[in-house]
């Protein structure tokens, strides 16, 4: 199995709009009142800001698998700090390694830039925080609705 990040284009906004959507359905997290076609709109159009640069050091990607789109990454680094702001795999894609692989390559090159790591995880996700446990990543804090994590 090939895992590849691969910056994100106009043309993958669909796609990364998909993704959250699907992963999110699959923890069973989208609350009862879920307006797909509002949510697409707001969110497709915020990630289009983003792939052309108006995120302010924030990055978004694609991941691939065998050359195939698998999931969503949104790397945002200001401040002298790396933060993972979004990680989501296809369900499909889940439980595989490929999370694992894609953060090794995130960490690997905050540990060059010689950059600290953070992330915030959703409290709603308890099998995500484990996954960032599992990384290396220790809670540090929370607000109103994360938990806040930075890798040891």
């Amino acid at each position: 199995m090939e895992v590849t990040v691969r910056p994100a284009t106009r043309a993958d906004v669909d796609f990364l709009t998909t993704v959250v959507i699907e992963a999110t359905l699959h923890q069973g997290r989208l609350p009862d009142d879920f307006d797909e076609v509002d949510y697409r709109a707001g969110f497709g159009a915020w990630t289009a800001e983003q792939v052309d640069g108006d995120g302010s050091g924030s990055s978004i990607s694609v991941v691939e698998v065998d050359g195939e789109p698998a999931g969503r990454l949104r790397v945002v680094r200001r401040g002298g700090l790396v933060e993972i702001a979004g990680l989501q795999l296809l369900p499909d894609h889940q439980s595989r390694g490929v999370g694992r692989t894609v953060v090794d390559g995130v960490l690997a090159q905050a540990r060059a830039d010689g950059l600290p790591v953070e992330l915030g995880v959703e409290k709603d996700n308890p099998r995500a925080r484990a996954f960032w446990e599992r990384c290396g990543f220790a809670y540090v804090g929370e607000d109103e609705g994360e938990h806040r994590m930075r890798l040891r």
